[in-house]
């Protein structure tokens, strides 16, 4: 019997952009093109819409599946209801394969559950997860493995792996712990499969909808805080034109006017960039101003002599709506550790050149970098101020983050001794700097709202405000219980006090 295979997207994914995730669309391409039934299921969406009219109800069921210390008797009866749903909807399809796209590590809980009670209603149904959310954590598949909740894994690359695994070929790279093999060729990958997307339902901030684009894999720098080069060591990028021709034939099949690279940088390969945005340039300008379309992409910072201004001309003419740039730090120095690889210098002139051409940015930034003194602080509160003129039209968003995540597979987390970093890594923010002994969980927690409002008095948007600070005060709990081995607390119950720069805990008579 031939596979039949049903892919689900489980929660929880909190994608502000709108945009489906193009893992799933890349997979099924790939199957679709080897011959097999294939579908894809995305549970997240269903989720949102099921509860858009209801999202104070949403938080609860967030946080159960976003954080393992978070247990409400009255919200597991929901979460068992929803995925008994979920179970009855994948079985009607009678699919031999069910491949669960673990998005990452806030979607293993939900794998889970899902895995767990799929095999309880068909022990037959083979399961095989994937995804960012298992590319980072080895321990986390091996368990749901050898616990009999899946039967196996794939890490990497999937569009020839899953292939493989459907065929029988367990020894290909990447399934069930071999190391993964990068794929050299993604120029003639198929292009993603939407069919099974409800697009409507994937409409982004500006009212479009949206539909991802994969132009590259990998990054040509080395950020020491970042997991990129664990999971693509090489940098390999599409031609420009075929980027482009992928554009043009998604705006004829779906109508979509906007896109978002799913890159870790647009602009690597400057020879492809120029080229996709000559060609992008070209097609836009002849289209009718209802179906002229946008695309929003991370973007590197280049010098004058790498980028000069002509290429932001074009690139304005070719759609560019956001660019999310990597900012990190108004510090030199954090920024040199960091290893971004640009200047203040470079930082002005781009900056200018983009606001020139009436490109819209959002600033991603790190607050707490194991380096960062209260000096290396102040001059990012600088850096705001000297660019706050353009905080309300041109500065989209500020995305502040949580402080810094010691996240596994990263430089900084593999080389921690060598940085001067002592931590149990029970926790990716249970750490302190030996050399930077002062800045502690607290200290950065600190520093981080103090950021958050300065910025806010200066007119900047602070993206997912009211979520980062729930998420701030779930990791306090977290690594405070660490330390104290005391009960856990509701954190969705505490708050933080932006003057005091401590946390609120409602009831004063309680020991936490």
């Amino acid at each position: 019997m031939k596979p039949r295979v049903l892919i689900a997207i489980v929660p929880r994914i909190q994608d502000d952009f709108g945009y489906t995730p193009a893992g799933p669309a890349l997979i099924k391409g790939s199957l679709v093109k080897h011959g097999f039934d294939c579908k894809v299921l995305d549970l997240n969406r269903e989720l949102d819409i099921l509860y858009q009219d209801k999202k104070e109800e949403l938080v609860p069921i967030e946080n159960w599946f976003m954080n393992y210390n978070f247990y409400s008797y009255k919200v597991f009866k929901i979460i068992d209801f929803l995925v008994n749903q979920w179970c009855e909807e994948i079985l009607a399809w009678n699919p031999t394969h069910v491949g669960i796209s673990v998005f990452s590590y806030n979607s293993q809980r939900a794998t889970i559950m899902l895995a767990t009670m799929l095999k309880s209603k068909n022990p037959n149904v083979q399961i095989f997860i994937g995804g960012a959310g298992i590319a980072t954590d080895f321990r986390f598949p091996e368990q749901c493995k050898n616990e009999k909740i899946i039967d196996a894994y794939i890490r990497g690359e999937g569009e020839i792996a899953v292939v493989e695994y459907l065929k029988g070929n367990l020894e290909y790279p990447g399934i069930n712990g071999k190391s993964p093999k990068q794929i050299d060729d993604i120029e003639n990958l198929n292009y993603p499969d939407y069919s099974d997307y409800e697009l409507q339902n994937y409409t982004n901030k500006k009212g479009l909808v949206a539909l991802p684009i994969t132009g590259s894999r990998g990054c040509v720098r080395h950020c020491t805080f970042c997991d990129i080069a664990s999971m693509w060591p090489k940098y390999k990028f599409r031609s420009g034109k075929s980027i482009a021709e992928e554009i043009k034939q998604q705006v004829d099949r779906y109508g979509v006017r906007a896109f978002r690279f799913t890159d870790s940088l647009v602009n690597g390969s400057m020879k492809a960039f120029r080229e996709m945005t000559d060609e992008l340039s070209k097609f836009r300008t002849a289209l009718n101003d209802d179906k002229k379309f946008i695309w929003d992409s991370h973007f590197i910072v280049r010098s004058k002599e790498q980028m000069p201004p002509e290429d932001f001309k074009i690139m304005k003419e070719s759609g560019a709506g956001t660019l999310l740039i990597g900012v990190e730090s108004g510090s030199p120095t954090v920024r040199e550790h960091m290893k971004k690889g640009y200047s203040d210098k470079d930082l002005e002139y781009s900056l200018e050149q983009i606001f020139k051409n009436k490109i819209k940015v959002r600033f991603l930034m790190i607050i707490g970098y194991p380096t960062e003194t209260r000096e290396d602080f102040n001059m990012t509160l600088e850096m705001f101020k000297k660019y706050q003129k353009y905080s309300s039209n041109l500065i989209e968003e500020v995305n502040l983050g949580l402080t810094l995540n010691l996240l596994p597979n990263t430089p900084l987390y593999n080389e921690a001794e060598k940085h001067g970093l002592e931590t149990t890594k029970e926790h990716i923010n249970d750490w302190v700097c030996k050399q930077n002994p002062t800045l502690d969980f607290e200290e950065r927690l600190r520093r981080r709202i103090e950021v958050q409002y300065f910025i806010e008095t200066l007119g900047y948007k602070v993206f997912e405000s009211k979520n980062y600070t729930r998420a701030l005060a779930i990791a306090w709990s977290q690594v405070k219980n660490l330390k104290s081995k005391k009960i856990q607390i509701d954190a969705d119950k505490l708050k933080f006090d932006r003057e005091q720069g401590g946390l609120i805990v409602p009831d004063p008579h309680r020991t936490y």
